[in-house]
């Protein structure tokens, strides 16, 4: 029995860290679009590899029409994605102008670059190629590979930063504390009834969720706030009724507890009392929501040889 409440703890603590985190991570993808957006990102590491004085080269780059052609009709901003051989063939054609195609004149636009990093590597592939034009697109088309892996790990990094923030809002907004979640939980056999009944009957209903939780943002804002009002509305919101989350009367319960326990600090002692558990559900969806829902199958096929939850009420 002890093993069996601990267990469904732990349920009720994951379902509740992947409703938040799709909270998060919908509400991130929205702001990265307006703020940050994939096509910023792109564009930014293109300016670290045509890098000149004058930004001239990565300008003629994304002003020839076969990448002007990547981006949405009617989008000002840049592609937020140029394939391999779309970044060589584009960068070729800058570097011969109106030669004749051949190695040599690549060679010599090379050197008609203005000086810097992006000339210099330039001609190392140039002189690897040794004549060979199909060895130096090869090496142009590694080099801009790795440049982008390097941009996707910049692109998560902030993602990361931005889950971390909402997080500790959405923590805040929802008193999300997890502390007194699992309080409630270990403590209210009703309310951890419901909550177990709950993640069941959401992972029955989304078992496709891992598929539809990609790390490609949704184009769509439309989608994207529709997606954050179906989840308050139709998850959370639920959630937080049963766990007596909220800012309701929760506060003024823990607020009179501390008072019997330090009377003269007992509003700073549930601040930073609140303040810790907030910041472990900040740091849990940073996690991400694909994270929490393989996590939570993992621990409910444990919890399967064991009797299954009744319907919530």
């Amino acid at each position: 029995m002890f093993g069996s409440v601990i267990l469904e703890v732990v349920i009720g603590l994951i379902f509740i860290y992947l409703l938040l985190s799709l909270l998060a991570t919908t509400v991130s993808e929205l702001a990265m679009n307006l703020i940050y957006s994939r096509g910023k990102n792109l564009h930014l590491a293109l300016q670290t590899m045509l890098d000149d004085e004058e930004d001239v080269l990565c300008k003629k780059f994304f002003d020839h029409p076969l990448i002007q052609k990547l981006k949405k009709k009617g989008d000002k901003g840049f592609p937020s994605y140029i394939r391999n051989e779309y970044f060589s063939k584009v960068l070729i054609e800058l570097l011969y102008k109106d030669n004749d195609g051949q190695l040599e004149n690549i060679e010599a636009a090379i050197n008609d670059l203005p000086d810097g990093k992006t000339k210099e590597v330039l001609q190392t592939f140039a002189r690897d190629a040794r004549g060979n034009i199909e060895t130096f697109k090869e090496n142009i088309e590694k080099w801009y590979q790795e440049v982008m892996d390097q941009a996707t790990g910049w692109y998560k990094v902030n993602v990361r930063k931005v889950l971390f923030v909402l997080g500790l809002i959405i923590s805040i907004v929802f008193n999300a504390d997890t502390i007194r979640m699992a309080e409630k939980i270990s403590n209210d056999p009703e309310a951890r009834q419901q909550i177990v009944a709950m993640a069941y009957e959401y992972m029955e209903k989304e078992e496709g969720l891992n598929s539809t939780t990609s790390n490609e943002p949704d184009s769509n804002l439309v989608q994207l706030r529709a997606k954050i009002y179906d989840l308050i509305d139709e998850e959370i919101e639920t959630t937080t009724s049963v766990l007596g989350m909220g800012w309701n009367d929760a506060p003024r319960a823990n607020i009179r507890f501390f008072s019997n326990l330090w009377p003269d600090i007992a509003w700073w002692s549930y601040v930073l009392y609140s303040l810790l558990g907030w910041i472990i559900t900040a740091f849990a969806i940073t996690l991400g929501a694909p994270f929490w829902f393989d996590l939570l199958k993992r621990v409910m096929s444990i919890r399967a040889s064991g009797e299954k939850p009744a319907d919530k009420k």
